[in-house]
């Protein structure tokens, strides 16, 4: 393979997040207060619907994982996903934030469906993200080049999204949020589309041919013996916990006890800083080794948090905090897919096998 991919490569792999992130976040960040304050629902029906379907996405993304695994195409093996589930994921998203004319247990029923399906399609398109980094390149720097190109954009992705995400439903809505959401969700997801067509038809996969399929249970023994795989997900899973309550509160916390919902567009807005995060990791990890450099990210993410914990009623101190886990974050999200990348290759190293789709799970 070739060392260095071209520009408009590289920036076709940051699409893929930017428009994933563009359509996701805007659920994992609003969905909540969307299901409470906006559709009607009650603070309890919501938080399960929220929890069960999460734990859904425990199941159905190691199954995702097998179907790359398995996936002949002539396409390759996890490129082709970027056009097969771009429109239906877009589709879904919108409809998760459109609310018909119904009432009891429909009403309920619809938010389900739809918030499902919604998420199983995000973890189809979002698979893939990660699991075809290691046949864009073989290079161990130029995969952290590309791995940063692709936060990058995703952080650019997350930026539009919850940034801008309220103010459009209030000018799309015209006082109407119900229509508010559901027009500015198409508009971002009409991008989406755009977005991951743009990366299925610039990307390249090299030598997926030459991978032979391999069975459920060969894909699960990759693991054996695989510490730094089981490691790398642990982390990631555990961040993202308390990542994902801090986003989805932020609109509650800033409403309800500062009564400032309208400082919520400008912190997210502050969020892009993680970007700087992201741009500084090429040139730690040439300093410091990858674990390293993810341990950092995560203790400053930490601190960060503990910040917003005790800053109460203090915008000023709870903006300090939010800065710095945002700093944090761009460096500790970031690093676990190049990692994984090379998880791939220990792990064919150690069993012979190479389990590209099912072992790069970091979503």
């Amino acid at each position: 393979m070739n060392k260095k991919l071209p520009l408009y490569q590289r920036l076709a792999y940051a699409s893929t997040d930017t428009a994933g992130n563009l359509l996701y976040c805007i659920i994992s960040g609003y969905l909540l207060y969307f299901y409470t304050d906006v559709f009607g629902l009650s603070v309890g029906v919501a938080g399960i619907i929220l929890l069960c379907t999460r734990f859904l996405d425990a199941f159905d993304a190691p199954i995702w994982c097998f179907i790359i695994d398995h996936t002949k195409s002539k396409y390759g093996k996890s490129r082709p996903y970027f056009l097969w589930l771009s429109i239906p994921f877009a589709l879904a998203t919108v409809l998760t934030f459109t609310t018909p004319n119904l009432t009891g247990s429909a009403e309920i029923a619809w938010a389900v469906i739809t918030y499902i399906t919604a998420g199983v399609l995000y973890s189809g398109i979002s698979t893939p993200i990660t699991s075809i980094l290691p046949n864009l390149s073989s290079d161990a720097d130029e995969r952290i080049v590309l791995n940063s190109y692709r936060m990058t954009g995703g952080n650019v992705g997350y930026f539009l999204a919850v940034t801008f995400i309220l103010p459009m439903v209030g000018i799309l809505g015209r006082g109407n949020d119900r229509a508010g959401f559901t027009r500015a969700v198409a508009i971002f997801a009409v991008i989406g589309v755009i977005l991951f067509l743009f990366a299925f038809t610039c990307l390249r996969e090299e030598n997926v041919q030459a991978e032979k399929s391999i069975s459920i249970k060969k894909s699960i023994g990759a693991i054996k013996g695989n510490w730094p795989w089981v490691i790398i997900v642990g982390a990631n899973l555990f961040y993202w916990l308390a990542n994902t309550v801090r986003t989805s509160s932020l609109v509650y916390y800033f409403q309800y006890n500062l009564d400032r919902k309208d400082l919520v567009p400008v912190i997210n807005g502050l969020s892009l800083i993680q970007v700087l995060g992201v741009v500084l990791i090429p040139f730690i990890t040439k300093k410091f080794k990858k674990c390293t450099t993810m341990i950092f990210g995560l203790a400053l993410a930490s601190t960060g948090h503990v910040i917003m914990g005790i800053a109460g009623p203090a915008i000023p101190l709870l903006v300090a905090g939010w800065l710095i886990a945002c700093a944090g974050t761009g460096i500790a999200v970031s690093m676990p897919f190049a990692m994984l990348s090379d998880a791939v290759d220990y792990g064919e190293w150690k069993t012979g096998i190479r389990a590209s789709g099912f072992l790069p799970d970091g979503n």
